[in-house]
C-alpha cells in the first residue's frame, strides 16, 4: 500500500503544469516577464481602477508592475482571478501575452506545428500568431513545447522581434550631452520607431527640483504609479514627433522603490536658471547633428520654471529653437513667487477652492462647516474653523494664512542671503521641493518673465489654467497686455477655466482627456513655422 501511494504522489508531481511551479535562480517568473515587458515597452500604471489579482495588495512588491500588465490587457490573470507572480511562465502562457500586448493580425497561412494537438485550445490561436511572426518560434522539428518555461533567449529574440517588425511605434536613445562647461547633461531621445527623417522635435524643460527624464511617479494610497514623461513621450512619437527629456543637473534615477531620483549634492548645487538655459542650448545644437533631426522644427515645451528657462535660453543664450509652448506660466520674478506662494497667497486661494468660493476674500464659518467637498476630516485632519481664524474675527482670509507663514518665509530668505542650505533641507522639505541656496539666489537675479519674453520673435503659446495657485493666472493676462501694448503678434494664450497648475494632468490618467493637453499636442502637431 505504501508503494502505491508514492508512485501516485510521483505521478501528481509529473502532471503538475509548469505555470503551477514556482520560479527558481535562472526561471523566468511572471512577474520578471511583466517587469522585462513593461519596461521595453513603456507600459505604466497610469491609474490603478481595477480590481487587484485575488493574490496580490499594494505590500506587494511587484503590485504596481502587476497592475500595469493587468490595465494594459496583456495579463489577465487565472479564472480565480490570481496572478501568481512567482509562478514560471510558460511558452504559451507568453505567447498569449505578446499576442495580447501586440494585437496581431491572424497570418493568411497559420504555421502547422508537430506538437499542434498537445498545446492548449485557449493559447492555440495566440501560438500560431506569434510563431507566424518569428516572435516565439517552433524548434528544428516543428514542435512549440507550450508547457515549456520560457527562457531567457526566448524572451530576449520575442522582445528583438517586435522592436525590428516595427510593431512598437516608440524608440528610446540615451544621450549624454556636453554643456558649455563640460557638465555632461543626461537625458532621453524618444523618436518613432523606423523614421529616418523626423520634422519636429520637441524638448520638455523641467519645472523645479529634481527631475529625471522619466519623472517617476507614485502614490501607494491610491495605487497610482505612473512615469510622467512617458505620456508625452507615448503620444508625441504616435504624432510623428521625436521628444527629448533630461536629468537636471545632480539627478540621477534611483535604484530602487521608492527612491526615484538620486541627489549628487554637488552637481545639484550647479542647478540654476542660468545653467539649465544653457544646457537648454547645447541640447539643441547636440541632437541636431543626428540625421534624422537635422532639419527638425525645435520646441521647447515648458513647465513651471520651465516657462521661465525657455525663453531665457532663446533670448539670454541664443538657443535656436522655432517655438516655446509654455505650461504653468510663471511671469513673476521667483522672489515674488515665493512671497505669495509663503505669505499666505497660496494658501488661501486653495482654501476657496476647497470650499467652492473661488473670487472671494474670505470664507465664513457656514461656508466652511458646509465643506461642499468632504475635505475637512481628511484633507484637513479635523481642523476646526476657530484654528485657522487666528485673528477671531469669524473669517478666514489671506492674513490668516499670513499669520502663519511669513515666519517661515522670513527665515528662508534669511537663510538663503546666508547660503544656509542645512536650514533649507531641514525646514522646507513639508513645503517644496529640496533647493540649494544658488538656485534662489540666481532665479532672484532674473526679470520678470514677460521682459525676457518681449525679446524673442518665434511664436510662443502660453496654456494658463484660472484655478493655478502656483502662478495665478493673471500673470497670463499680464504678459498678454504687454505684447499687445507692445504690438506684437507671436504670443497666443490659452486660459482654461477651472484647470489647475498641471492643466488637470490627472484627468489623463483617469482617461478623461484634458482640453489642455489636447491643445498642445494638437499646436505641436500642426505648427507652421514660416520660411521652413
Amino acid at each position: 500500500m505504501k508503494k502505491l501511494t508514492v508512485l501516485f504522489l510521483a505521478l501528481l508531481l509529473i502532471v503538475v503544469p509548469v505555470s503551477a511551479v514556482q520560479a527558481s535562480e535562472g526561471d523566468i517568473s511572471r512577474s520578471g516577464f511583466i517587469k522585462t515587458i513593461n519596461e521595453t515597452f513603456h507600459i505604466y500604471t497610469v491609474l490603478d481602477t481595477d480590481e487587484a489579482f485575488s493574490d496580490i495588495d499594494l505590500k506587494n512588491e511587484d503590485y504596481f508592475e502587476l497592475m500595469a500588465a493587468k490595465r494594459n490587457g496583456y495579463i489577465t490573470g487565472y479564472t480565480d482571478g490570481a496572478v501568481r507572480a512567482g509562478n514560471i511562465i510558460t511558452r504559451a502562457e507568453a505567447a498569449v501575452a505578446l499576442d495580447n500586448l501586440m494585437k496581431l493580425p491572424q497570418p493568411m497561412d497559420g504555421p502547422v506545428l508537430s506538437d499542434q494537438q498537445e498545446l492548449p485550445s485557449w493559447a492555440l490561436g495566440s501560438i500560431h500568431r506569434v510563431v507566424a511572426r518569428g516572435i516565439l518560434p517552433a524548434d528544428e522539428n516543428g514542435n512549440f513545447n507550450g508547457s515549456e518555461p520560457l527562457s531567457r533567449a526566448d524572451l530576449d529574440n520575442a522582445v528583438a522581434v517586435i522592436k525590428s517588425l516595427g510593431l512598437h511605434g516608440r524608440e528610446d536613445e540615451i544621450k549624454i550631452i556636453k554643456s558649455f562647461d563640460g557638465f555632461e547633461v543626461t537625458g532621453r531621445l524618444s523618436v518613432p520607431a523606423e523614421k529616418e527623417k523626423i520634422d519636429r522635435l520637441v524638448i520638455f524643460v523641467h519645472g523645479t527640483g529634481p527631475n529625471t527624464y522619466e519623472m517617476r511617479r507614485q502614490n501607494n494610497t491610491s495605487g497610482t504609479r505612473f512615469k510622467y514623461l512617458d505620456v508625452y513621450a507615448d503620444k508625441f512619437t504616435c504624432d510623428g514627433t521625436a521628444f527629448f527629456t533630461y536629468n537636471t543637473r545632480g539627478i540621477s534615477l534611483g535604484d530602487e522603490e521608492p527612491y526615484y531620483a538620486h541627489i549628487d549634492e554637488n552637481g545639484y548645487k550647479q542647478y540654476t536658471p542660468q545653467n539649465i538655459a544653457q544646457d537648454v542650448k547645447y541640447i539643441i545644437e547636440q541632437l541636431k547633428q543626428d540625421s534624422r533631426l537635422t532639419n527638425a522644427d525645435v520646441i521647447l515645451l515648458g513647465a513651471s520654471e520651465g516657462t521661465i528657462i525657455a525663453p531665457l535660453a532663446v533670448s539670454e543664450y541664443g538657443a535656436e529653437a522655432d517655438a516655446l509652448l509654455l505650461m504653468g506660466y510663471c511671469n513673476d520674478n521667483m522672489r515674488d513667487v515665493l512671497k505669495y506662494q509663503l505669505g499666505g497667497g497660496m494658501s488661501f486661494f486653495n482654501y476657496t477652492l476647497f470650499f467652492n468660493v473661488v473670487g472671494a476674500e474670505e470664507i465664513t464659518k457656514e461656508q466652511y462647516e458646509a465643506d461642499p467637498n468632504g475635505i475637512i476630516d481628511g484633507l484637513l485632519g479635523g481642523t476646526a474653523f476657530e484654528d485657522i481664524d487666528l485673528d477671531g474675527n469669524g473669517l478666514i482670509t489671506e492674513e490668516d494664512f499670513a499669520a502663519i507663514m511669513t515666519p517661515v518665509k522670513d527665515s528662508l530668505f534669511q537663510a538663503i542671503e546666508n547660503d544656509d542650505d542645512q536650514w533649507i533641507a531641514e525646514n522646507m522639505s513639508a513645503i517644496m521641493p529640496p533647493l540649494m541656496s544658488d538656485w534662489f539666489r540666481a532665479h532672484f537675479e532674473l526679470p520678470k518673465t514677460e521682459d525676457i519674453m518681449t525679446e524673442v520673435d518665434i511664436p510662443m503659446y502660453i496654456f494658463q489654467g484660472t484655478y493655478d495657485a502656483n502662478c495665478p493666472v493673471q500673470g497670463t493676462y499680464d504678459v498678454q497686455h504687454r505684447f499687445d501694448e507692445l504690438g506684437k503678434d507671436n504670443l497666443t494664450v490659452h486660459i482654461y477655466d477651472g484647470y489647475d497648475h498641471d492643466l488637470n494632468f490627472t484627468q489623463l490618467l483617469y482617461g478623461l482627456g484634458s482640453n489642455a493637453f489636447e491643445d498642445i499636442f494638437s499646436t505641436v502637431r500642426n505648427l507652421q513655422i514660416s520660411g521652413k
